[in-house]
């Protein structure tokens, strides 16, 4: 299987058998296998998620009014297609068939879709409308795939290698780059059919190495606002990058907060969600799993393994970090993984003894203890990120669960 089918694509069926002149000519061809039935999990996530749509469009209701929005109905529409075809009633086909003939209404001339956060919403409904295989959106997917490289920060753009933004992508052309915009980027990109030697993949590893606390393959110095672990504030001070093999939001930031260094720098903190984005991307652009930076990575995340939380998001004054993002990370914890090819994860056990973790039947296992009864899911540790949004947490948790193979 490839990255593209791993990350977005559809689990497409097998060949249809030989017709049945030509079975009676030949030896019989075996037959197709079937798709594995679906967890009850799954099921009941898919049914919940099944009732928060009307017409294939997700409504929900934030901050007073109802939205239809076009990221969000884009996430629920992944979702619903994790459910493979074949397994799909035809109610349930209609409903995603209503759902992507919506979203194709939402694209506006640019190739962009959706009016707020533009990168962002765009890749997401790629990954919707790449899932849905159908060869008469390729003429929109390429519109598509043409503004979000239009995004990224490059010389065409005014920046050069120098640059701390280079290589990377934000919210829209305006905003400064980040790895969470830069994964998702990478992603829809590769899945409409960037080639992997692509100079937009290939510069965008400038941006990830300083997104690296990695030594070997980043010497970049920024300032920060001075905020270090314990959250004290101070005059700004200069971020140099740390040696775990984690990852952070952008070259010298970290909203896990900071460590300092004896000299007065500080070390901005590796936190699990985009260590996971930084394999994930990595593995996008065609760093191998051999290659020094993606085995830091992989490393860090085995010796950081917790799946109660989003692993390194520390804050002694808030409680609640450690949840900050905690189903986002766990949607990249499974897309970084299987993309990387990696079945299980080097740890410690409570002895100090290394073992190997599989991850699938571990993530699983978690998330389903944290299903709530009416087969959804929803981060009861922190409302950041809209995490407080049940629609959203459930398409996470499903795209998740897809990964896990069953």
């Amino acid at each position: 299987m490839n990255l593209r089918s791993r990350l977005v694509s559809p689990l497409f069926p097998l060949a249809l058998a030989a017709t049945l002149h030509a079975q009676s000519a030949a030896p019989a061809a075996p037959a197709a296998p079937q798709a594995p039935a679906l967890s009850a999990a799954r099921s009941k996530g898919l049914a919940w998620l099944l009732q928060q749509q009307k017409d294939g469009v997700f409504v929900v209701s934030m901050r007073g009014r109802e939205m239809r929005d076009p990221g969000l109905s884009a996430f629920g529409l992944m979702a619903l297609q994790t459910k493979p075809k074949e397994l799909r009633t035809a109610d349930e086909q209609k409903v995603v068939d209503q759902g992507i003939a919506w979203l194709l209404t939402q694209q506006n001339e640019d190739g962009t879709f959706g009016q707020r956060q533009p990168n962002y919403v765009t890749c997401v409904a790629v990954g919707a409308l790449t899932r849905a295989g159908n060869p008469a959106h390729e003429p929109v997917l390429k519109k598509a795939q043409r503004s979000i490289l239009v995004f990224q920060h490059l010389e065409s753009s005014g920046y050069s290698p120098s640059d701390p933004d280079y290589g990377s992508i934000g919210y829209d052309s305006k905003s400064r780059g980040d790895l969470s915009n830069l994964h998702f980027s990478l992603e829809a990109l590769r899945a409409t059919g960037l080639p992997q030697d692509h100079e937009a993949l290939q510069k965008a590893l400038v941006f990830l190495q300083r997104t690296q606390n990695l030594k070997s393959v980043n010497d970049h110095r920024a300032k920060t606002d001075g905020s270090v672990e314990g959250g004290e504030k101070g005059p700004p001070v200069e971020a140099v990058a740390g040696d775990d093999g984690g990852a952070v939001y952008f070259p010298g930031n970290s909203p896990a907060g900071y460590l300092k260094n004896p000299d007065g720098t500080v070390v901005p903190r590796s936190y699990g969600s985009m260590t996971y984005a930084l394999l994930k991307a990595y593995t996008l652009a065609g760093v191998k799993k051999d290659d020094p930076r993606v085995q830091a990575a992989v490393r860090w995340i085995g010796e950081h393994w917790d799946l109660t939380g989003n692993p390194g998001n520390y804050d002694p004054k808030d409680e609640q970090a450690k949840f900050h993002g905690q189903f986002y990370g766990y949607v990249l914890l499974a897309q970084a993984l299987d993309a990387a090819g990696l079945d299980e994860v080097a740890t410690k056990d409570k002895d100090g003894k290394t073992v190997m973790v599989a991850w699938r039947p571990a993530l699983r296992q978690q998330l389903e203890s944290m299903q709530q009864a009416d087969g959804s899911w929803v981060n009861q540790g922190s409302d950041r990120f809209f995490e407080n949004v049940p629609l959203l947490c459930t398409s996470y948790a499903l795209v998740a669960l897809e990964l896990c193979r069953n």
